[in-house]
């Protein structure tokens, strides 16, 4: 039963949805639930401070609001941008001034243009880059005429990759665009993991000829990307107000102790006081919901605790203009894992949002370390900058004088969504339904990483929390 099929028949409005995790998750689904024509009560919980998770900006180099995570979400996924109409925030929309990046691979390169998350999708897109060498052209040139089977037998997104297209491919294209964005190793990563090119591997042709082809269809214009023109965060500040307004208490700095069942519903326990539920869905990471299960279902705890995440480190800082290459016009670039000594990626802030260029007299830049294997968090602020700075220089080919800096360490931030992810999950999904009917897993550890993908999985939990009223 969908959630509108339910809300026809039923008034919920003396039932109790508490939701842990004020992150842009559970804020979506909150924000869903109160839609609904007579909607349950909700409390949303966080041991925060703020609502926002992993969504966060402050103050920089003289702007109101810099972010210190995702500066942006993916527009062809629709549920960010409802979202934000929802709440108000579509006329207050802004997208990258500039359209391309770059990848370092002992020299800059332009990210070649016919690819799809490094994936080619003809052979002009291999051929007209300096990124590969010839023999890493010629493998990558042979995909169309492999056994369709070849690569799509195999949960590994890098092994799917390799097998298909050759390691350079991988390396030096792929990795570097699904490495950085969700910190990980391919390698060690879920093809499930990256919907899109699941879907491309899924096509009854070629990756090749897939991928070209799902170009073509997108070939409609508009911006890849957007953002709240102050900052990522706004769209949680927002999205919080609202729900409040729709009258959903938002409860912080209170860590939940338990979680306990009695009869058909259960008990969240925190410091200062219990809450009855008649459902609870968990918007937090997957190894601190496997505490608050332990009394619900303790297999699933024991699961959740295996799931792993990586730590990020993001520095801000500001040179000056005067030391900026003319050249570097894009948006930014990315380093492919085996050349890496620290730096994943670097964001040139300043090129990439015209409100930012003309607000600071600096460049302002925002440069990403650690990843999946390759911690870096414990490293204290000195010697981060010292690897960033040292690394600036090896990539920009200038020292780099900062004038302004801030450290944010997102540790055990990025889930790692390991070969076989997806059935784990369902696994999960089960056993809790079975146990503990109305307790939902939702969020970035379980069914998608983006921003759009977990206001999606917000949803989702809505209507399992408001179907488990009615079965």
């Amino acid at each position: 039963m969908s959630i509108n099929d339910a809300t026809v028949a039923e008034n919920f409005s003396d039932r109790h949805v508490v939701i842990v995790g004020a992150g842009i998750t559970g804020l979506a689904a909150a924000h869903q639930l109160l839609q609904q024509p007579h909607p349950p009560r909700v409390t949303i919980i966080d041991a925060a401070d703020r609502v926002g998770g992993i969504i966060q900006a402050s103050p920089f180099a003289g702007l109101d609001s810099v972010d210190e995570s995702a500066d942006a979400f993916l527009t062809r996924t629709p549920s960010a941008m409802k979202l934000c109409a929802a709440v108000g925030l579509d006329h207050r929309l802004t997208s990258p001034a500039a359209n391309h990046a770059y990848i370092w691979n002992n020299s800059m390169h332009a990210i070649p243009s016919g690819t799809m998350l490094g994936v080619p999708g003809s052979r002009k897109a291999i051929w007209n880059t300096q990124l590969l060498t010839t023999s890493g052209k010629l493998r990558a040139s042979l995909e169309p005429f492999l056994p369709r089977a070849v690569g799509r037998s195999t949960d590994s997104l890098g092994a799917a990759i390799r097998s298909r297209c050759g390691n350079e491919v991988l390396e030096r294209l792929v990795d570097p665009l699904v490495g950085s964005i969700y910190a990980t190793d391919t390698d060690n990563f879920s093809v499930q993991g990256m919907p899109q090119v699941a879907e491309l591997l899924a096509q009854p042709t070629s990756l090749m000829r897939a991928a070209g082809s799902a170009m073509q269809k997108r070939t409609s214009g508009g911006p890849v990307f957007a953002t709240p023109i102050t900052g990522m965060s706004t769209l949680t500040r927002a999205v919080c107000d609202r729900i409040v307004e729709d009258g959903a208490r938002v409860i912080l700095s209170s860590p939940v102790r338990s979680i306990e069942p009695q009869g058909r519903s259960y008990v969240v326990h925190l410091e200062t006081e219990s809450l009855q539920a008649d459902a609870v869905i968990l918007a937090s990471p997957a190894r601190h919901t496997a505490a608050l299960v332990k009394q619900l279902n303790n297999e699933t705890s024991a699961q959740l605790q295996q799931f792993e995440h990586a730590s990020v480190i993001m520095i801000a800082l500001t040179i000056s203009r005067s030391q900026w290459p003319q050249h570097l016009t894009g948006t930014g670039y990315l380093v492919p894992k085996p050349v890496q000594t620290g730096v994943t990626a670097v964001s040139f802030g300043s090129n990439k949002w015209a409100h930012w260029k003309t607000a600071s007299e600096d460049m302002i830049l925002r440069v990403s370390l650690g990843r999946d294997g390759a911690p870096m968090h414990n490293l204290d602020d000195k010697s981060l900058l010292e690897v960033a700075l040292r690394d600036l220089r090896l990539h920009l080919g200038f020292d780099a004088t900062p004038t302004n800096m801030r450290f944010t360490r997102w540790i055990e931030s990025f889930p790692q969504y390991r070969p076989g992810h997806a059935s784990r999950v369902e696994s999960l999904d089960n056993q809790l339904n079975e146990s503990s009917p109305g307790v939902v897993l939702a969020g970035a550890s379980y069914r998608g990483i983006g921003i759009p993908a977990c206001i999606n999985d917000g949803q989702r939990a809505a209507s399992r929390a408001i179907a488990s009223f009615v079965s």
